[in-house]
């Protein structure tokens, strides 16, 4: 279906007829599967405060509490800082070539920055001797949930129909490849992506479908970025829900 032309730059020169291009369904898109990844990290967190703050019974949080809540915050505070980095700098004003980015998503960051703002502040209050930190500390993530979510399906439902339409699979795959190779990016970004995918389906589905050969596996580094994920921030959240302390770090994972 062609999309509405009020969101065309021009449609004499960029016509809407790319979506041949893509062998995959839209739910396929790396930008959902990123979208994915914000979504699980929301999820799993906020069961993580809630059973914290249901075992503490009102009382102060451990120190080993508050240093698992401290590691995986800034885990998912670098993750989101870097996806919104990749909307903000690459995505939109690639696709404002051809296409009216809708403003308002992008002022939806703005909002959701003081959020973050907000939510470090709580974050670094956590103190062993105030019980009404955590406390507010999980209300205020609900809050930052309720948020979140919808904006992530308004980008879903309105941007990547257009992307789709106006850009060509080997244009769009160009960018993914910057970002997905940018070495600058945290690593638990990359990791946390193919952790709530699963590696199983980046490795053959995802991979295949951007054109990444097998190889990158291992020599882009993908493999060492899972595995710190999945060996350094997972266990945080497994231990709040959990109650027992995470075991220390075995050693510092290479990322290439």
């Amino acid at each position: 279906m062609c999309p509405d032309p009020k969101w065309a730059v021009d449609l004499g020169k960029y016509k809407p007829d790319k979506e041949n291009t893509y062998a995959y369904p839209i739910e396929e898109e790396g930008w959902i599967q990123a979208h994915n990844s914000l979504r699980g990290q929301i999820h799993t967190f906020g069961e993580a405060l809630g059973a914290t703050v249901a075992r503490s019974e009102g009382k102060p949080p451990l120190a080993w509490e508050i240093a698992a809540i401290r590691r995986w915050w800034k885990s998912h505070h670098d993750v989101i800082h870097c996806h919104h980095h990749n909307e903000d700098e690459r995505y939109v004003p690639f696709l404002n070539e051809r296409f009216n980015y809708p403003h308002k998503l992008e002022t939806d960051h703005v909002t959701l920055v003081k959020v973050l703002e907000e939510l470090a502040s709580l974050v670094d209050g956590l103190s062993t001797e105030d019980a009404e930190g955590l406390d507010k500390l999980a209300k205020a993530w609900d809050e930052y949930g309720t948020m979140l979510k919808p904006h992530l399906l308004e980008e879903e439902a309105f941007v990547l129909p257009l992307m789709r339409a106006y850009f060509t699979h080997e244009e769009m795959g160009k960018l993914v490849e910057v970002i997905l190779t940018d070495p600058e990016a945290p690593p638990e970004e990359i990791g946390a992506f193919i952790h709530f995918m699963g590696e199983e389906k980046f490795r053959s589905v995802f991979m295949k479908q951007e054109g990444i050969p097998c190889f990158v596996w291992w020599v882009g580094g993908f493999s060492s970025k899972l595995t710190l994920y999945r060996t350094e921030i997972v266990p945080q959240v497994d231990a709040l829900k959990s109650g027992t302390p995470p075991p220390p770090p075995a050693s510092t994972c290479s990322i290439l």
